[in-house]
């Protein structure tokens, strides 16, 4: 089952992950340069290219929603809501100051769930989906161990109903801070 278009189409936002200690961001090898020459793209740079979690047990997922403070029959209902897959696959891709996020079960193939913008100052990753001069965003602590990248949810600004936030506070936990991203290399 698709998640429907209109539960996406509001920024997912005002989320509670639960927090992973990890080490902080380091620069990539391969952007070392960059990040000499340029501060202000290097923070960003660290994050160029794909990111991806492979399968992600349903279970799993709903776990870290109960450990982010979503009420078990929440975290039930919206694993019905999205279908009730077995589990979630999760790829993430940083260019320039962009960002796509993509998701696909067994019975869904890998479609873009958002995009938008990301700023990286330090450890802390600003997404603003949707179109530029959005308002919305959420802040997520970003760790950077080696090629594996965790994120956990720090603040958001949405507008929009305390529903419409709660149902972005669910996704934002499932699809991002779910499980770590791994560097793809090419």
């Amino acid at each position: 089952m698709r998640i429907p278009a209109l539960l996406l189409a509001v920024p997912l936002a005002m989320v509670g992950c639960s927090t992973v200690a990890g080490p902080s961001l380091t620069p990539n090898p391969s952007v070392a340069a960059t990040a000499e020459s340029q501060p202000a793209s290097a923070s960003a740079g660290v994050l160029e290219g794909r990111w991806e979690t492979g399968p992600i047990p349903i279970a799993d997922i709903k776990a870290a929603m109960i450990a982010a403070g979503i009420a078990a029959a929440d975290a039930d209902a919206w694993v019905i809501e999205v279908g009730s897959p077995s589990q979630y696959s999760f790829l993430l891709e940083f260019t320039g100051d962009t960002f796509i996020h993509s998701g696909e079960t067994p019975d869904m193939p890998m479609e873009v769930d958002e995009s938008g913008s990301f700023a990286l100052s330090g450890t802390e990753l600003v997404l603003t989906p949707g179109e530029p001069g959005n308002i919305d965003t959420y802040t997520l602590a970003a760790s950077l161990s080696a090629d594996d990248l965790s994120l956990n949810w720090v603040a958001s600004t949405e507008e929009g109903t305390a529903e419409a936030k709660e149902i972005h506070k669910q996704f934002t936990i499932a699809f991002y801070c779910s499980g770590v991203f791994k560097r793809v290399v090419q």
